[in-house]
C-alpha cells in the first residue's frame, strides 16, 4: 500500500477525531511531497468547523484547513521540497472581512531549495 492510498482511507477517520478534541488548540502538519489533501479529505472536512482551533501550521498543500477554523489567529506555513505558494488561499484572505488571524508565517524559497529566513 501507498502512503496515498493509506491516507485515502485514514482521512476521514483523522478528520472525525479532531471533532472530538476539543481542548487541541494547535495543529501541525508535516511537509509533504505529494497531494494528500485530495478528494477523499475535502469531503471528509464538509460541514466541518474546528472552533477550537487557534493555531495552524501546514504546508501551503493543506490550506483548505484554514476555513474550517474560524478562530485560527496564525497561520505557519511549513515549507518541503515541492513546496508552492497556494494564491488562492492568499487571495481569499484578502477578501475575508471576519478573519481572525493574527500571524501569517510563509517562509522564503529560492533556486527550488527551502530555507527558513
Amino acid at each position: 500500500m501507498t502512503a496515498r492510498f493509506l491516507w485515502d482511507l485514514v482521512s476521514p477517520l483523522f478528520v472525525r477525531s479532531l471533532e472530538f478534541l476539543p481542548n487541541l488548540h494547535t495543529l501541525e502538519i508535516g511537509p509533504v511531497n505529494y497531494h494528500p489533501f485530495s478528494p477523499p479529505f475535502g469531503n471528509a472536512l464538509d460541514g466541518v468547523k474546528l472552533p477550537q482551533i487557534k493555531v495552524l501550521i501546514l504546508p501551503p498543500i493543506a490550506h483548505i484547513l484554514v476555513k474550517h477554523c474560524p478562530n485560527v489567529e496564525a497561520v505557519d506555513w511549513v515549507i518541503g521540497e515541492h513546496t508552492v505558494i497556494p494564491y488562492e488561499f492568499l487571495r481569499s484572505l484578502m477578501s475575508t472581512q471576519d478573519s481572525k488571524i493574527k500571524r501569517l508565517a510563509i517562509p522564503l524559497v529560492s533556486s527550488g531549495n527551502p530555507s527558513r529566513k
